[in-house]
């Protein structure tokens, strides 16, 4: 059930995501948003009872959607000779929580935060996962129930959700370690402290330095460490129909040496990462565009009140971070960015990969796959994602885009290394034969040339984000990456997951070892190496 502007008056004040409601206005929007999600829960019912389930051979997929309910701490099993020069702890976070009290997250992408941590040591593995214990998990564990809506789902019963927008943080999609602490992303609030040792939660913080009520509210889950200076880039922003975007940059002391803001340039536009080669910031603000009365009346979430408009382009929001020049803003054809893959500057020339595609049939839509996997299905998933890139003109002020690479991939890195520099290799999640979403197998894609070597599983493995750990007995600056690429693996046959690790340069050779765990693994974001 779509409500427009034009067909409910609807006075309200958004400041910092806060609405401010008059008692009239209240019941008013109450009555018509029981309505509506009274309606949209029985076609929802009537979608998936008439929808087809997973063939049998693809049923295994679900197992990403189960959360754990244990908190393991094991020596893991290994097989074959873990490297030499592998030592230290894999870092990964995701979702590890879909359900409560028979109440089911919407979509794949949502769920309270799970640290795992796999260390190597002297050709041994060990596993340890733990919840992060942020203030709305703890709520709901005591109260052994949901209370809160959160990007793609409302929490049970309608008062709760007026409005339906995510306010607490699940601290779920990125880990980054800076000064011995690990630090627990979500695209609400700050991030989480978490010991990277025994993996206990200390509170939310504030990366900002300066004064109250000047910063961002919000931050964005992916930050950058700038491969040359140490430097460590955060974005965010403040208020969310009109928002203004924050470039936050902390040296490698963790001294903040630069804090810029800006209003956006394009109202409501939801992004989830950006491009950094100093001194500039490049967001990519897509057509997905909010439509917030939905979401304010308390019928849709936040994921569910966005809305693909390629018929109006794709907007770079390009920001000099030192304040020595005003932002530019270009125009490019419409293009659908989870992740950012790597950017560099030569001159007043700016390079920019990242992952694209041509819609987000995947996720928004009431049939999308990362809808339809929570109900045992298929689901949408026909526009692939390529290796694209956008050269940016800051003399002449214009952009061009172009595809570097076809293919079905996700979850593009670089080296640490390389980040914010000219590099040769990407590395990617990546599917051999596109049958929905989910890849299974991993490449190496050289950006100069196009040229690909991978490995693929085949049917019955699910493969997440590489993540690249450089050999510390390499020099640091060859052309070739000198390391091992390590990437979580969940096996449809024995329902468990493993650690798959590749040197990458022979990707096609597959696994010089695997990592056996005891159980499957929730899907997952992205990971974060620490040296021992």
């Amino acid at each position: 059930m779509n409500i427009s502007a034009a067909a409910v008056d609807f006075p309200m004040s958004l400041k910092e995501g806060t609405i401010m409601l008059t008692r009239r206005e209240f019941i008013r929007v109450s009555v018509g948003g029981m309505a509506a999600i009274a309606l949209s829960d029985r076609a929802e019912a009537a979608e998936k009872l008439n929808a087809p389930p997973l063939p049998a051979d693809r049923t295994w997929l679900t197992l990403l959607t189960k959360g754990m309910d244990h908190e393991y701490d094991y020596e893991a099993q290994v097989e074959g000779r873990l490297p030499v020069g592998l030592a230290g702890t894999l870092y990964r976070n995701g979702p590890g929580l879909f359900e409560r009290d028979g109440f089911v997250k919407r979509t794949i992408l949502d769920g309270d935060g799970m640290i795992r941590a796999t260390s190597f040591a002297d050709g041994g593995a060990h596993f340890r996962n733990r919840f992060i214990r942020t203030a709305k998990y703890m709520a709901e564990q005591s109260a052994g129930e949901f209370l809160y809506p959160t990007w793609t789902t409302p929490a049970p019963g309608f008062f709760a959700n007026v409005p339906c927008i995510p306010t607490r943080s699940q601290a779920g999609v990125t880990p980054v370690i800076k000064d011995g602490i690990l630090y627990a992303f979500d695209e609400v609030g700050g991030p989480y402290r978490v010991d990277p040792v025994t993996l206990d939660t200390s509170g939310e913080v504030d990366p900002y330095d300066g004064s109250p009520g000047t910063g961002p509210t919000n931050y964005k889950a992916h930050t950058k460490t700038d491969a040359k200076t140490g430097d460590w880039v955060l974005v965010g922003q403040r208020g969310l129909r009109k928002p203004q975007l924050h470039v936050v940059v902390k040296d490698k002391a963790g001294r903040q040496t630069r804090h810029v803001a800006y209003d956006s340039p394009r109202s409501s536009a939801y992004f989830h990462d950006f491009f950094w080669a100093d001194p500039y910031v490049v967001f990519h603000l897509q057509p997905a565009l909010l439509s917030p009365l939905p979401m304010l009346i308390g019928e849709r979430p936040y994921a569910e009140s966005l809305h693909w408009r390629p018929e109006q382009g794709s907007v770079l929001f390009v920001v000099d971070t030192t304040g020595a020049s005003p932002p530019v803003v270009l125009e490019v054809p419409a293009v659908w960015m989870w992740h950012a893959l790597n950017a560099s500057r030569s001159g007043n020339t700016i390079v920019a990969d990242f992952v694209g595609y041509d819609a987000p049939d995947h996720f928004l839509g009431a049939d999308a796959s990362f809808r339809a996997i929570m109900q045992g299905r298929d689901g949408i998933a026909n526009a692939p994602g390529t290796l694209r890139r956008l050269t940016i003109d800051l003399d002449a002020r214009r952009a061009s885009a172009e595809t570097i690479a076809a293919g079905h991939y996700e979850f593009p890195i670089v080296p640490q290394q390389r980040v914010g520099q000219p590099y040769r290799y990407g590395y990617v999640a990546s599917q051999r034969a596109q049958q929905g979403w989910f890849h299974d197998g991993v490449a190496r894609i050289d950006v100069s040339s196009g040229a690909m070597n991978a490995f693929y599983f085949g049917d019955g493995h699910y493969v997440g984000e590489p993540v690249f750990v450089p050999d510390p007995a390499a020099q640091a600056d060859t052309a070739d990456d000198r390391g091992w690429l390590l990437a979580e693996v969940l096996d449809g046959t024995s329902g468990t997951s493993f650690i798959a690790v590749f040197e990458p340069r022979a990707l096609e050779d597959g696994p010089v070892a695997k990592v056996h765990l005891r159980h499957p693994l929730p899907f997952s974001f992205h990971g974060w190496w620490d040296a021992a």
